[in-house]
């Protein structure tokens, strides 16, 4: 039996919290003269995609590639793990090269995220590592939002999350996929 949790696995989810407290790090306190980043928010994106074009149409397992459309919700805590801010997302990721089984190419992409409040920010994804094993992926991202963003303008942004996608192997192939990924935002 497969229990969902909000479109992700159980065992996804279970992983992801496991991931949390490595991202929401203690803040330095002020004047300290470290190092360290302060946490501004720890942010989880759930997200539903839809590839332009079928990955691995009769188990070809061959990089292709491709173009995801991807929409979804976000929700923010902040250091303490109040709620924050809540809002939806969109994005679309053009990648180099995708397949079922393998290291992925990642995407330099942009997400739009509109707050609840009608403000948005926009994350800029510089670098996206991606590692997938029929259908399920382990990603690992870094960027920064923008500086004329309405909220955490200017914060680095490290992520860690996964996606699963049905159809690797089958005559089809995989068309969509949904995924998780939890973002450490810090200045």
């Amino acid at each position: 039996m497969k229990i969902s949790v909000r479109g992700a696995s159980l065992a996804a989810a279970a992983s992801l919290l496991v991931v949390v407290p490595l991202l929401t790090g203690a803040s330095a306190p002020a004047g300290s003269g470290s190092a360290t980043p302060t946490t501004d928010a720890t942010c989880v994106l759930n997200a539903h995609g839809v590839f332009a074009n079928a990955v691995d149409p009769g188990g070809t397992n061959l990089p292709l590639p491709n173009t995801l459309a991807m929409t979804g919700t976000v929700s923010c805590v902040d250091p303490a793990g109040a709620p924050l801010a809540t809002g939806t997302f969109e994005r679309t990721v053009t990648m180099p090269a995708t397949e079922c089984t393998g290291d992925e190419h990642g995407d330099t992409s942009t997400t739009t995220v509109h707050w609840a409040d009608l403000t948005t920010s926009t994350l800029r994804f510089d670098k996206t590592d991606v590692v997938k094993v029929n259908g399920t992926a382990s990603l690992v991202v870094s960027g920064a939002v923008t500086a004329d963003s309405a909220r955490f303008a200017g914060d680095a942004v490290n992520a860690v999350g996964t996606s699963s996608g049905a159809g690797c192997g089958t005559p089809a192939g995989e068309t969509t996929l949904d995924s998780t990924l939890v973002l450490r935002l810090t200045r």
